[in-house]
């Protein structure tokens, strides 16, 4: 028994795979109890993923059974099930759903079911779909699809792809087995209750009585959406909704059920149909055809192809119009009807993608009513039904409109049906008050019609809408109407069936609100239980004023009443006006009244004033006492004491009576005509003020407008005009635009002056009103009057318009408030200026011919169309809608293949929507897919003329609704380029931000789109994407576009839900109501800024910025805040007095996190940058608005902003006690804003606040020093410039300090950054500055050393300095150049450029003269160093800097100092090879010996060891530059700071490291200069990642950010074509083993997340490197590294696995690099790896995959070149010691590629032209002809042959056949030995000789095996140095191997000219056994690249002159030899 319980000593893992079932058993129920006991992501999980697949397919039942509860436990619980996901769905299918075992075959399922709610549903469902067709087990089949069912009923829809399922169904009802098909119909059944009539068109491929089956199980499901009962991991929080519900908590009600039931199209379940390729191609003759059976065929055939639900997206616009014509034009009823009928068909295939036909079909379609045939009419009315979807009401409103208007009555009556049912498609959001307007205005004249279809139309089209928007809506428009008419309009109403869901209905019913809204409709509802019947009307409505939410509803009643019903006052008669009057008054008032005395009618009328104001106003005949009192004289009294107690009289008559229109008439020009008596202006003003309170400015204003135009009076005019303008202010914009603009032209353009300037103020008041597009109606004005206009027109540009402060008199018992106030002031609606500019109709120039123009094959036409289309538009200048056929003609242009007529296209557009304004919207979504197709062009300036079209499109709309319904914006970004997506992404998220209107069912459908670009590929996309997600989510909310990314695969949905959580806290915090105090704190006006947008607070964290001026402080700062919030009860405290409230007692600053929000702004442009001469009010007031925002003291900010500069210091001393008292953080947090504050007291003329400011910066910035704080680079962009203004004062005091602040701000700021204001302070004028300013960087330049200048142009600008006129800046720049030369030596007189004689005396002098004085121990450094050495000077030998490089040397690491000293033991060694290799090739090149110093020192960089010992002292010296972008940098002053970046990749600290890393990433998107740092940046980080893999002190955490760091700046690299291709061959060779050595260490294969996302990253990494890095450095890195790898790893490593692996992605690209491979490197490596591992070796190997995939290598290539590779062995020194040859000659033989042509029609010798117009222009003929003329000629021979010569050089190429074909034999020698000796000639003058391929390298003679030897040296120095690739004495050692490489290609294959290419190749010969005795390599011919130098008839020439012979038999013979000789 003990030996059979042994298992239980093993580990649990160790028993679940024991060959004891029994010991499985126990372990299966072990593992059970430890996977319910783990954590989700506890390593332990890792020791069982690989062991679950065995635990589901255990051989034994009864352990098979444990093992699944074991499976179900993991799945359960593990967070690393995701991964065994395949595997163990695979077992269950196989093992346990066919099991006869009912616990086993439930437990799988059950897994099953567990993978998909951790969210692995689409394996799950592909591994079940698979199983049906790959499954043979009838059971097993039957098991999947009952799986498939109850996945379905549990999880619902969005875990099924509904799509692919369909597909599986059909052969699941047919199969044999009867079980097989039960399921099937379960499923079918479960699919149904989902998607519901969905489905019912996927049964068509079903057999009939199947279908019949189903339908009939079917038809018993009730109509209960069906709800999901089990939920994915992701929908916890829709869970616990469902549990509330169940709780019986209803809210939400209608949303839970819209997600557990959700809405599925059924056409989203089709596959659609492609139709234009399948037209006939004589469809359009056909359409043209006379015959109309013809035209009816091509018809019938279109109807065939266009008659399926869904049809493939494309251009159909040549389609559409030949319907259209066809409708329009013919004359045969059945063509006609086919054609609407296709038209129909089209529509309703293509859905929303008809828009941009739709609008141009619509007045088609409505013009063909009139036909009385009924098949047209049925046709039409399909047509025009099926188009209404893809368009809208507004767009085709205007050919609705003429249509009502037309004298048909057959189409008058179509039409007003087509609206009806239009109607019933449109909710109220979509039918607005203006569209409303339009149609109901038409309507009404059609429902008066003679004829009774027509009114029966008009009424049912009424009715419609008023069920739409409801009768309160529509009843203002409707006005009086008969009650019959009102009754047929109700009864339509309730007739009328909505085809959509009315917003809110269902929200009105849960609130159970009915009852309420019902009361302000109808008042008697709601009397009978308030009141009793006695009880009047007003106290029951002012009850229900107070009851709550009906409150506005009932406000709005009398309003509405008052609003719409005008009073209407009966005239009195003369006598009925008499007698009320002696009623009121006593008769001898009546007579006084019109006393010829004034005195007695002064009395008189002071009488009726004192009753009229005593009497109330329902006992005030208004009517009576005013045409009483305006009784002859009246208002025309000559008295003006008279007259001014009268016009006082209509005033009070005005205010307190019911004064009606009737009323006004009497008095109204006699109180106008008083606006120019000049005593009584003021009265007669005031009195028509209190009129048009009674009756409206809107009347007012147009009696008055046409009784002043008649007045002669100027006086009146000028004070009507002045009147007006105020009343427009004061009432607001309520009056008849086009009247007033009218009257103010005329105004502007009277004579007298007076009357021009109460126009021109007019004016400047309706532009407050209307804006830009007032100027339009001036435009014809004079010049001098128009400026005058514009001027006026600035005035009020930034202002708003005021709110009106008067308004109609309320009803009787209302009080006027604040909150009916704006109601009845409003206008009843907005004035659309545009509507008032008069338009040209243009549609007739549009003619056929001008579409069919821009539509012509040739671009010349189409371009000459375009010119006619914007010749009209521009004479037209505004233009009405109509523009016919235009607009989809213009939209094929700008999709154009020629991209000058994109452009004009674009342009086109452009001024189409200016000249059409708003009206453009109707042709949106006709040019909005054209244009947003350009964005995808390569060319910049075509992406940005559509970038440019878009805004003038948007900004002319006013909204932006138009551009996202449909799915334009979702189609282009769905198929667009990078460029498209990327541009689009920025544009749409810029103009979202300002969007309103937009449909959120619109956005919601651009949202899968924008998640994919999340995951582009391309960054612009990704960077485009994540900005515009907040602008999404300000308009969609969070929760939305949370729900629509649970949809999507889980990897991308983590990225998104991470994106969109990073997103959230940025969301603007919607502003809290203001609490109920009597106190205004609550109104506070928020602070002016430029960008509303700044307002909006961003919530960071913890901190929460502020709501519109109101801040979360920290609990520390809030508390002593309470004190200063006024209260209602704050009057009452005693003792507390006014100026105390007024004490601001909170913290001087507060900390917070604003400051990155700011920075932000101000880098985006979102306000005004700080960069001015003089601060200007508007830099002031932002800085008062960031500081309030930011919860400065308020006392502190009025002392800052003071006047007076006491008050300035006062400021500045509370910020040195703040600083002194440690609130450091806070003066950290406000740095920026405190020194903007700084800088605008550097422009005060005060001293003391000066020399203040200046003490209280040296404090802080030695604060901050202190605290490690790095200023940010606009913080210190915004201060130091305008610091150093101050750096010339006269006064030392000033001067001192500015200095001693700029060394300060060196500690904390950007070292490069502070040197570039420097430099910028040396081009002000003021000398004493630009001193200063040289003092300073020779202070920094003898401190800091070359950091200050290194590679930037800084010396040669201080240099330029020296020939200043003021001789302070001469010494100050003298000075700095001194300090320059002590810390470079010599080389500063090359950084410095040139000089003047003069002034370069001036320096050697004075350098001479500061070495004297030169302290000693730097003197002797400078003597060390030979000045007359070749090499350059090295770091260690540099003047001055001795040292600092000692110092840094101390502190090295042991192992830096050892391998330092070993470089320079080898130093010298490298020297001598070099001085020798310089010695040889002087001999051999003659006159032009290569000067190799210059070469090396300009080759000579840093290696790793020396940055790694550099970095601690530039780390000493400088601080690390802070975090910016390089894009702010200039190029040229950005070297230095890349340099430093670098170096600090290799820095042992993490952080260092990985902050280096991430501003290195950020440069190579957007640094060009980067390009030339490639090398480097690969350098640092290989090495970096080799330090990162040894054993170090870095902890797991710190090795994987700098692993993650590394990998990303190189994916970063490798993501650009340009940047991956600047790798060199060097960096790839140190590159590739590392990355292949980290996806072969174990390491990062574990579970952790961060392990293996840098195991992904590497992978990654390498399979870009592949692709993106230079085609012949990475094939041959790869195969040096597989000839490595071979023996060290062992063929069947998994080192040499990845390296094979990578290679094979190299072949597969082969094909297309060919053209681009240096084919002799490749074969190079070829031959050394066949030369390392013949066939031979790889027999006792186990695997030979590397031999393989070497000669699969060469395959391609020979596939590609043909036999022209052999010509390319030539350059392989010992080619016959590998296999290469002989298995290239085995290729050759097999015959697979004898036939292949070869490269190039010159790489056969005997393929001559003859066509002497073939190689050469007809300018070189002739020139060529001239030469042999000359040459032919006894004294121009010798010129003839130079010249010759010079031509064979230029055109190597040439084929000079056909020049010399005739001439003599001797003739021809006589040339090739004249060529001869002009080239010897040329030689001994020192010019260069010619190469094969024109190369600028000179030709070296030098033997062979003197170069072998030079090689050998140079090998075993680097083996004896023992360093790596990468020092700097490597950089000289290859250079000079490069060099030597040349040398020895170049004596072998270029040993002399090319000579002449003759014609007849029988004279043709060339001396081959000279040159074979010379060298053993010319029995293998050179390969000469047949693209750069062509082959046929060179001659080569070795050693010297050679004569040419004449035999072809000695060629021929000597040819064989050589071919004889190769092949052994």
């Amino acid at each position: 028994m003990d030996d059979d319980n042994e298992y239980l000593k093993l580990p649990v893992e160790d028993q679940c795979v024991h060959k004891n079932w029994k010991a499985r058993v126990h372990g299966y129920e072990a593992a059970t109890k430890v996977f319910q006991q783990l954590e989700e992501k506890a390593p332990e999980w890792g020791k069982y993923t690989p062991l679950i697949k065995k635990f589901v397919t255990d051989s034994n039942a009864v352990a098979q059974e444990k093992g699944l509860e074991a499976a179900l436990a993991y799945v359960e619980n593990a967070a690393s099930a995701v991964k065994t996901a395949q595997d163990v769905l695979n077992g269950i299918v196989a093992k346990c759903l066919g099991s006869a075992r009912a616990k086993t075959k439930d437990l799988g399922m059950q897994i099953i079911l567990m993978y998909v709610e951790i969210e692995k549903y689409e394996v799950v469902q592909e591994t079940l779909v698979g199983a049906l067709s790959s499954q043979k087990n009838p059971k097993v089949v039957a098991a999947c699809v009952a799986t498939l069912s109850r996945i379905l009923y549990e999880f619902g829809l969005k875990v099924i792809n509904v799509k692919a399922l369909l597909k599986a169904v059909p052969s699941i009802l047919e199969d044999r087995d009867k079980n097989v098909r039960e399921e099937g119909k379960v499923l079918m059944i479960e699919l149904y209750r989902w998607i519901g009539q969905a489905l019912k068109p996927q049964l068509s491929n079903l057999k009939p009585i199947q279908v019949s089956e189903l339908e009939a199980e079917f038809d018993k499901i009730g109509h209960e959406k069906p709800v999901q009962v089990r939920f994915l991991r992701s929908q916890q929080d829709l869970k616990a909704k469902f549990e509330a519900k169940a709780a019986g908590i209803e809210d939400g009600d209608e949303e839970e059920e819209e997600q557990g039931a959700p809405e599925i199209d059924p056409l989203d379940l089709l596959e659609p149909v492609e139709v234009l390729s399948k037209l006939p191609k004589d469809f359009y003759d056909k359409c043209e055809a006379k015959k109309w059976q013809e035209r009816k065929e091509a018809m019938e055939d279109l109807e065939k192809l266009v008659s399926h639900p869904k049809l493939e997206p494309g251009d159909y616009g040549d389609i559409v119009r030949a319907i259209k014509k066809i409708i329009a034009k013919d004359t045969n009823v059945n063509v006609i009807a086919n054609a609407g009928k296709n038209l129909a068909a089209l529509a309703n295939g293509l859905k929303k993608k008809f828009s941009p036909y739709a609008v141009s079909c619509v007045s088609t379609i409505l013009d063909k009513f009139k036909e009385k045939k009924a098949n047209v009419v049925a046709a039409m009315r399909e047509a025009i039904d099926a188009i209404y979807p893809s368009t809208n009401l507004e767009a085709i409103q205007e050919d609705a409109l003429a249509a009502l208007e037309n004298k048909n009555p057959s189409i008058k009556t179509e039409t007003a049906s087509f609206l009806a049912r239009s109607f019933t498609k449109c909710t109220p959001t979509i039918l607005t008050k203006k569209l409303l307007k339009g149609y109901v205005a038409v309507l009404l004249k059609t429902f008066n019609d003679s004829d009774a279809n027509v009114r029966d139309a008009s009424a049912e089209a009424l009715g419609t809408a008023m069920k739409v928007v409801g009768e309160k809506g529509i009843m203002p428009f409707l006005g009086d109407m008969e009650p019959l008419k009102m009754a047929k309009i109700k009864e339509c109403c309730e007739k009328a069936v909505l085809q959509v869901k009315i917003p809110g209905s269902k929200i009105v019913k849960l609130k159970e609100q009915p009852k309420p809204i019902e009361a302000a409709k109808s008042g008697p509802v709601i009397r009978k239980p308030t009141g009793g019947p006695g009880k009047p009307s007003g106290s029951q409505s002012s009850k229900q004023a107070g009851a709550g939410p009906p409150k506005t509803a009932t406000k709005k009643v009398p309003q509405k009443s008052s609003a719409s019903e005008e009073k209407i006052e009966k005239e009195l008669s003369q006598e009925e006006v008499d007698e009320q009057f002696l009623a009121l008054f006593p008769a001898q008032v009546v007579s006084e009244l019109t006393d010829s005395n004034w005195k007695m009618r002064l009395a008189a009328m002071e009488q009726v004033l004192e009753k009229i104001r005593f009497l109330e106003k329902g006992e005030l005949p208004v009517q009576v006492i005013l045409r009483s009192i305006t009784k002859k004289p009246g208002l025309k009294d000559t008295n003006f004491q008279v007259l001014k107690l009268k016009m006082e009289g209509v005033k009070v008559l005005a205010e307190k009576g019911d004064f009606s229109k009737k009323s006004v008439e009497f008095c109204l020009n006699e109180v106008t005509e008083k606006l120019g008596d000049v005593k009584n202006s003021a009265t007669a003003a005031e009195c028509l003020t209190a009129m048009t309170e009674a009756v409206g400015l809107d009347w007012i204003s147009q009696e008055l407008v046409s009784f002043v135009l008649n007045q002669k009076n100027p006086k009146v005019h000028a004070e009507a005009a002045i009147w007006l303008s105020n009343a427009i202010r004061e009432f607001g914009f309520v009056v008849q635009p086009k009247l007033v603009i009218d009257f103010c032209k005329k105004s502007v353009q009277a004579s007298n002056p007076a009357i021009r300037a109460a126009g021109i103020s007019l004016a400047g008041t309706l532009y407050m009103y209307m804006g830009a597009p007032l100027r339009v109606f001036f435009e014809g004005e004079k010049p001098a009057l128009l400026q005058t206009l514009d001027a006026e027109f600035d005035k009020h540009a930034s202002s708003r318009p005021p709110a009106p402060v008067r308004g109609l008199k309320l009803a009787q018992g209302q009080q006027r408030g604040p909150e009916n106030s704006k109601v009845e002031s409003e206008p009843a609606e907005s004035v659309n200026i545009e509507d008032l500019v008069p338009r040209t109709d243009v549609s007739s120039h549009f003619t056929g011919q001008i579409i069919t123009e821009l539509c012509d094959k040739n671009w010349k036409v189409r371009n000459e169309a375009l010119q006619k289309v914007e010749t009209v538009i521009k004479e037209a200048k505004f233009i009405a809608p109509n523009l016919g056929e235009l607009p989809s003609a213009l939209a094929q242009r700008l999709t154009d293949s020629n991209k000058i007529l994109v452009q004009t296209g674009l342009s086109i557009c452009q001024q189409l929507a200016v000249a059409m304004g708003p009206n453009i919207r109707q042709h949106i979504r006709t040019l909005v897919p054209g244009i947003l197709q350009s964005l995808s062009d390569n060319k910049a300036n075509v992406r940005q003329a559509a970038i440019t079209t878009l805004d003038t499109l948007a900004e002319q709309c006013g909204i932006m609704k138009d551009f996202f319904e449909g799915e334009m914006i979702a189609d282009a970004l769905k198929g667009g380029n990078p460029y498209l997506k990327a541009d689009l992404l920025a544009w749409v998220a810029d103009k979202l931000g300002n969007a309103l209107g937009i449909n959120k069912e619109d956005l919601k459908g651009i949202l899968p789109q924008l998640y994919a670009c999340v995951e582009d590929r391309n960054a612009d996309v990704r960077k485009g994407a994540q900005e515009a997600v907040l602008p999404f989510m300000i308009l969609l909310g969070y929760e939305p576009m949370m729900r629509a990314a649970q949809n999507l695969k889980p990897a991308s949905k983590n990225t998104i839900v991470g994106l969109l959580d990073k997103t959230r806290p940025n969301l603007p915090v919607k502003p809290q109501p203001p609490p109920p105090t009597s106190s205004g704190f609550a109104t506070t006006a928020r602070p002016k800024s430029a960008n509303p947008k700044l307002v909006l607070p961003i919530i960071d964290d913890d901190n929460a910025a502020t709501v519109r001026g109101h801040e979360k402080k920290p609990a520390s700062a809030r508390v002593p805040s309470k004190s200063r919030l006024p209260s209602a009860n704050a009057k009452s405290i005693p003792g507390r007095t006014k100026k105390d409230e007024d004490i601001d007692i909170s913290p001087l600053l507060q900390h917070n996190s604003l400051k990155s929000q700011r920075i932000n702004d101000e880098m985006k442009l979102k306000c005004l940058k700080w960069n001015f001469v003089s601060p200007r009010e508007e830099f002031v007031d932002q800085l008062k608005d960031q500081m309030t925002v930011a919860g400065f003291n308020k006392s502190l900010m009025q002392n800052m902003f003071h006047t007076d500069f006491k008050m300035h210091i006062r400021a500045i001393e509370s910020l040195q006690e703040d600083l002194n008292n440690g609130n450091i953080e806070a003066q950290k947090s406000n740095l920026d804003l405190l020194l903007k504050w700084m800088t605008i007291r550097f422009f005060d003329t005060n001293p003391s606040v000066l020399i203040k400011g200046l003490d209280y910066l040296s404090c802080a910035f030695n604060a901050l020093s202190q605290d490690d704080y790095k200023m940010h680079d606009l913080e210190t962009s915004c201060f130091v410039p305008y610091l150093i203004t101050k750096i010339g004062d006269p006064k030392d005091t000033v001067k001192n300090s500015v200095h001693q602040i700029i060394r300060q701000i060196c500690r904390v700021a950007h070292t490069p950054r502070l040197m570039l204001h420097l430099m910028d302070g040396l081009k002000s004028k003021n000398a004493r500055q630009r001193t200063e300013c040289l003092d300073e960087l020779g202070y920094f330049i003898e401190n800091v050393g070359s950091v200050v200048y290194q590679g930037t142009p800084f010396l040669k600008e201080i240099a330029k300095q020296i020939a200043d006129r003021d001789n302070s800046v001469r010494n100050a720049a003298l000075n700095c150049v001194v300090q320059a030369y002590f810390v470079e030596g010599d080389k500063v007189r090359n950084m410095i450029g040139h000089l003047a004689e003069k002034d370069l005396a001036m320096l050697e002098e004075r350098i001479k003269r500061a070495g004297k004085n030169r302290p000693p121990a730097q003197t002797t450094a400078t003597k060390n160093t030979s000045p007359d050495s070749k090499l350059p000077q090295s770091r260690i030998g540099r003047p001055g800097s001795a040292p600092v490089l000692q110092n840094v040397n101390n502190n090295l690491p042991k192992e830096l100092e050892s391998k330092e000293e070993k470089a320079r033991g080898c130093h010298e060694e490298f020297q001598n090879i070099a001085e020798d290799l310089e010695n040889e090739i002087g001999k051999n090149i003659g006159a032009h010996p290569v000067d190799i110093n210059d070469v090396l020192s300009k080759l000579k960089k840093a290696d790793f060891d020396d940055v790694r010992t550099e970095a601690p002292r530039r780390e000493t010296s400088i601080p690390r530059p802070s975090p910016t972008k390089s894009t702010l940098e200039p190029a040229a002053h950005r070297v230095a700071a890349i340099d430093l970046l670098i170096s600090q990749v290799l820095d042992d600290n993490p952080y260092k490291c990985t902050q280096a890393l991430q501003q290195i990433e950020q440069s190579l998107k957007q640094d060009p200069m980067m390009i030339a740092k490639v090398d480097s940046v690969i350098r640092a980080c290989t090495q970096q990642l080799i330090m990162n893999g040894e054993e170090n002190a870095r902890t797991q955490l710190d090795s994987l950010k700098v692993y993650q760091s590394c990998l990303r700046t190189l994916l970063a690299l490798y993501s650009s074509d340009l940047l991956g291709s600047k790798g060199s061959s060097e960096s790839l060779e140190a590159l590739m083993p590392t990355l292949i050595g980290i996806l072969v260490d174990g390491r990062f294969e574990g579970e952790s997340k961060e392990l293996s996302s840098v195991f992904k990253q590497t992978n990654m990494l390498i399979l870009r490197i592949v692709e993106k890095s230079d085609h012949t450095a990475i094939t041959s890195t790869l195969l040096r590294l597989l000839l490595d790898s071979v023996d060290s790893k062992g063929p069947n490593s998994k080192y040499v696995d990845l390296v094979q692996k990578c290679i094979w992605k190299v072949i597969r690209l082969l094909p297309e690099w060919i053209p681009s491979l240096k084919l002799e490197v490749i074969l190079q490596d070829i031959h050394d790896f066949m030369k390392a591992y013949p066939n031979a070796s790889w027999k006792g190997r186990e695997s030979d995959m590397p031999i393989r995939t070497v000669k699969t290598i060469l395959h391609t290539i020979v596939k590609d070149v043909g036999r022209d590779i052999l010509d390319l062995l030539n350059g392989i020194k010992d080619l016959n010691s590998s296999e290469l040859y002989p298995y290239l000659k085995k290729i050759f033989s097999q015959g697979g590629l004898t036939s292949k042509e070869p490269r190039s029609s010159e790489s056969s010798i005997s393929n001559v032209s003859t066509d002497p117009s073939g190689t050469l222009s007809k300018k070189d003929q002739d020139r060529l002809t001239t030469i042999v003329r000359k040459i032919g000629t006894r004294d121009l021979t010798r010129e003839g042959l130079s010249e010759f010569y010079d031509f064979k050089l230029e055109h190597p190429e040439a084929d000079l056949a056909p020049f010399f074909g005739k001439c003599s034999e001797f003739f021809r020698a006589y040339i090739e030995r004249g060529l001869l000796l002009v080239e010897k000639e040329r030689k001994a003058l020192g010019k260069k000789s010619v190469s094969t391929e024109s190369s600028s390298i000179p030709v070296i003679r030098t033997k062979p095996d003197q170069v072998n030897m030079y090689m050998e040296r140079l090998k075993n120095a680097k083996i004896n140095s023992g360093l790596s690739r990468d020092t700097e004495n490597r950089e000289i050692l290859d250079n000079a191997s490069e060099r030597l490489r040349q040398i020895k290609l170049e004596s072998r294959s270029m040993n002399d000219i090319t000579s002449l290419r003759l014609p007849q190749t029988d004279n043709i010969s060339t001396n081959i056994g000279e040159k074979r005795d010379k060298s053993p390599d010319t029995k293998s011919l050179s390969y000469q690249s047949p693209k750069k130098v062509p082959s046929q008839g060179i001659i080569e020439n070795g050693g010297g002159a050679t004569q040419i012979t004449s035999r072809l038999e000695q060629l021929r013979s000597r040819l064989a030899f050589v071919k004889q000789t190769s092949q052994h």
